[in-house]
Formats: structure tokens, C-alpha cells, sequence
């Protein structure tokens, strides 16, 4: 039941963070932050089918409800663009285990306890874009 309960409020703040009523309506798309190594980027929402069977992905860190990492932003990711390993805005969602708590100064993968976070079945596209003058 708890498993159950974690993938719907993921999915709740996936529809939140990701402006899905604003791709309903033609609104602008939301913009959600995310950290990479100390970076801050922001995403780019862009609506996409595919079978996450098919090809690689990296990892995204959530606090869902139980708070944010470093200035309120909340996602984590474990790569981004320049580093080798990056796979274009492929994500695979990991979500804060309840009970746990949100590091809150954390900005890298690398700050992370990654046994408090647990995997979730969501997999979703969202390339990302660096935000000048920050680290």
C-alpha cells in the first residue's frame, strides 16, 4: 500500500512539475529545476511516447512531498549535459522513501544517501538547459 501511495504522489508531482494542464491548454510549459553537480539547469518540457525498454537512462532524485534540495529546487540528477555518460533527458524517477528525510543542502547526486530514495516506474523525457551565472 505504501508502494502504491509513492508512485501516485509521484506521479502527482510529475503533473505538477511538468505542467501537464499547461500542455492541455498551450500554455507556456514549466521550466522545473534540477541540480547536477553542484549546476542548476532547467528542464524542458516536451511530451514523448516511448518504451523505456529501449535504450539508456539516468538517474533523477525527488523529495516529493517531504521538501527540496538546495534553494528549494526539487530534483536531483546523477548526470547532465558535458559529462559522457548523459543520455539526452532520459530520466528513470527516484523518490524519497517516507520517513526519511530531505537533504536539504544538498546540489549533486553526490550529497545524497541513495538508500533513502527508492526506485519508481516512472520514465519520462525533459532535456535540460544550463542556467547562467549560477553553481
Amino acid at each position: 500500500m505504501s508502494r502504491i501511495r509513492i508512485v501516485a504522489l509521484s506521479v502527482g508531482l510529475l503533473v505538477g512539475l511538468f505542467g501537464m494542464s499547461a500542455v492541455a491548454s498551450a500554455k507556456a510549459l514549466d521550466r522545473p529545476m534540477t541540480w547536477v553537480d553542484g549546476e542548476l539547469f532547467g528542464g524542458v518540457v516536451t511530451p514523448a511516447t516511448f518504451d523505456p525498454a529501449n535504450g539508456n537512462f539516468d538517474e533523477l532524485y525527488t523529495c516529493g512531498g517531504a521538501g527540496a534540495f538546495k534553494d528549494g529546487v526539487p530534483l536531483i540528477s546523477d548526470a547532465g549535459p558535458g559529462d559522457t555518460d548523459f543520455n539526452g533527458g532520459r530520466w528513470h524517477l527516484n523518490v524519497l522513501i517516507p520517513g526519511r528525510t530531505c537533504p536539504s543542502t544538498a546540489d549533486s547526486d553526490q550529497d545524497l544517501n541513495l538508500a533513502d530514495f527508492m526506485s519508481t516506474s516512472m520514465y519520462f523525457e525533459c532535456p535540460l538547459l544550463p542556467r547562467r551565472g549560477n553553481s
